[in-house]
C-alpha cells in the first residue's frame, strides 16, 4: 500500500514494501538520496549536498536500524565517501548473525 509523503511541498508516494519494514526519516532519506544520486544528480546538487548532511549526521547514531545502515552505506558509497561506507560496513558486520551464512 502507497501512502503520502511530504518533501519539499511536494506530495510523493512510496511504496511501503519498499521501504523494508523501516519507517523514519533517516530511512526515507537514505532511499531517496540513492535514486537522485542514480539518475545521476551530482553529490554537489544542493539537495543531495542538504540530504547527505543529515546522512553523516545520522550515521554517527548507534540506534540505527541495520536496513537503514545498509541503505547509509550503499548511499555514501554512491557519492564516494568511502570513509563513511566502511565505519557502516564495519557496524554491520558486527551485528551480523553467521551460522553457515551471514544475516541480521
Amino acid at each position: 500500500r502507497e501512502k503520502p509523503v511530504l518533501l519539499y511541498g511536494i506530495n510523493i508516494y512510496l511504496c511501503v514494501s519498499l521501504q523494508g519494514g523501516v519507517n523514519d526519516e533517516v530511512t526515507l532519506t537514505a532511499y531517496i538520496t540513492i535514486a537522485l544520486l542514480e539518475i545521476p544528480l551530482p553529490v554537489t546538487h544542493s539537495v543531495v549536498r542538504n540530504a547527505l548532511f543529515c546522512l553523516e549526521t545520522a550515521a554517527d547514531e548507534k540506534e540505527n536500524h541495520v536496513y537503514t545502515k545498509a541503505l547509509m552505506a550503499y548511499t555514501f558509497a554512491l557519492a564516494g565517501k568511502e570513509e563513511k561506507r566502511k565505519v557502516l560496513l564495519s557496524s554491520l558486520e558486527k551485528e551480523a548473525v553467521k551460522k553457515g551464512k551471514c544475516s541480521w
